[in-house]
């Protein structure tokens, strides 16, 4: 790379014919003065190492949202890294963010001879927030964006609403409350910058919203735990938003209803049929739309939830179907929901899916995915475990489909057994006490009875604490005003 950079003027006098100022030969004989190579090693070094220490990070208790899906380099912690004033600078701001909150204040008082302004109300509200951003505040920037994004809501500037929602809920993420607060916050105001987009037709970026909320509601929970009941139907509902059951083949594979499922309908087939069409109307085919739905699936491998992986797998390989152009990130796609059928021991249904659906296409027939999800299932039907230990080694000829895989799959490959779904790890095995199974009974009925109460009341208080801490600042409007406004 360094020679290259040293004998840049004469390749591109080998190419463009030594083109200079009038585009004369003479040019050509001028050579450039050699550069050292020295300096510009060691500055190359270590660019090279740093990717691969981000692509499948390790961690004990699950992130944030804007981790998960946004990488490291997230828009909460690029934001983290502006610096905030000190000193007489950042008086003068929260002296100007002050005024900014009273003049909103007095935008949506009724006067007289004035009514309430929601847009200017809102646009005081935007500049509080911003001042305050530049002076650290945290709470009180998140407190008035999330006063901006109520008045934007309420003029139908769902975009905006949605943006400051967004952004609120990313500082919620890093604040300094406590992590049942900040669950409750951020599903809150995913949820809404979710709706405010459907509102404006962005299916795609309202489904992303959705997915984060479900994922709120895991932040800081243990990556062996089991999770949730109430975080996996969010996650699965995220999933459909993304791709409806319809068109998902692995919709057996979900434990939640569908909203496309219709118990009490007369004519069970021309409510297939309907549904179908509205799901064609509904799927998301965006581009890397497929993504966010196998980030969710390699979540879920982790936890050792395979079922629901599937189901994610299958709706971002529906995805990619219905988009008709991707034919390598189909086949890691199909590859996926061979390795993911064969964890769980169903080598049937893995050969079932493999000879009916993925070798129809095409280009998947010709691919090194097809070939080692051949090998594992023929390995898996024979029960031959030194063919199945050859399939998947790191020197055997299938070493080019293994690397294309993602970690967490990757992993999962070597679990694989010929019998049975795939073995746990030690780490992840719960530790069984040494006491007898009828002790076992009570204790789980007297610790499981006061676990949701406890939760479904702590949220209520969150709430409503919120909307007092609101009130006081004077950033909730008054339910008569706003009834009184006049758009016309």
């Amino acid at each position: 790379m360094a020679s290259y950079k040293r004998d840049a003027g004469a390749n591109r006098d080998a190419l463009f014919g030594g083109a200079g100022r009038g585009g004369s030969t003479k040019s050509g004989a001028r050579k450039p003065a050699p550069r050292a190579p020295a300096p510009s090693q060691p500055s190359r070094a270590p660019p090279r190492s740093a990717p691969t220490t981000t692509n499948d990070p390790e961690y004990t208790h699950t992130p944030g949202p804007s981790k998960i899906f946004g990488g490291n380099a997230s828009t909460a912690a690029r934001n983290n890294l502006i610096s905030t004033l000190s000193g007489q600078a950042k008086i003068d701001k929260m002296a100007e963010a002050e005024d900014y909150r009273l003049k909103a204040q007095k935008a949506m008082t009724r006067g007289v001879f004035s009514r309430p302004d929601p847009i200017s109300a809102g646009n005081y509200y935007k500049r509080a927030a911003d001042a305050y951003k530049a002076c650290g505040e945290n709470r009180l920037e998140r407190l008035h964006r999330i006063a901006s994004g109520d008045v934007q809501l309420g003029q139908d500037a769902y975009a905006i609403a949605a943006q400051e929602y967004v952004r609120a809920a990313e500082l919620s993420e890093v604040s300094d409350e406590t992590l049942a607060r900040k669950k409750q916050e951020m599903h809150k105001l995913y949820c809404d910058a979710g709706d405010a987009w459907a509102q404006m037709g962005e299916k795609g970026r309202a489904a992303e919203c959705r997915m984060k909320a479900a994922f709120g509601l895991m932040m800081g929970d243990e990556v062996n735990k089991s999770i949730e009941a109430n975080a996996l139907a969010s996650i699965e509902n995220a999933i459909e938003s993304f791709v409806p059951d319809p068109l998902n083949r692995k919709r057996n594979y979900r434990k939640g209803p569908s909203m496309y499922e219709n118990p009490n309908a007369v004519d069970v087939e021309a409510d297939r049929r309907e549904a179908l069409e509205l799901a064609k109307q509904n799927i998301i085919n965006d581009a890397f739309a497929h993504e966010c739905l196998f980030k969710v699936g390699a979540e879920l491998i982790k936890r050792r939830h395979y079922e629901t992986a599937l189901y994610a797998y299958g709706a971002g390989t529906a995805s990619l179907e219905s988009e008709g152009i991707a034919t390598v990130s189909l086949g890691r796609a199909y590859l996926s929901e061979t390795v993911l059928t064969l964890a769980m021991g169903d080598t049937v249904a893995a050969s079932q899916d493999f000879q009916r659906v993925h070798l129809q296409n095409t280009a998947y027939l010709s691919s090194r995915e097809c070939a080692l999800a051949e090998d594992l299932i023929r390995a898996c039907a024979a029960m031959d475990l030194e063919a199945l230990d050859e399939t998947r080694s790191k020197s055997g000829s299938h070493r080019s489909a293994m690397a294309n895989l993602e970690p967490v799959l990757r992993h999962l490959v070597g679990e694989i057994r010929v019998s049975g779904r795939a073995k746990k790890s030690s780490e992840s095995k719960p530790k069984v006490p040494q006491s007898s199974s009828v002790p076992k009974v009570e204790v789980k009925a007297t610790a499981a009875a006061p676990t949701q109460p406890a939760v479904a009341k702590t949220g209520d208080d969150l709430l409503s604490e919120m909307d007092d801490i609101m009130n006081e600042m004077g950033l909730n409007d008054d339910g008569e005003d706003e009834d009184d406004i006049d758009l016309t």
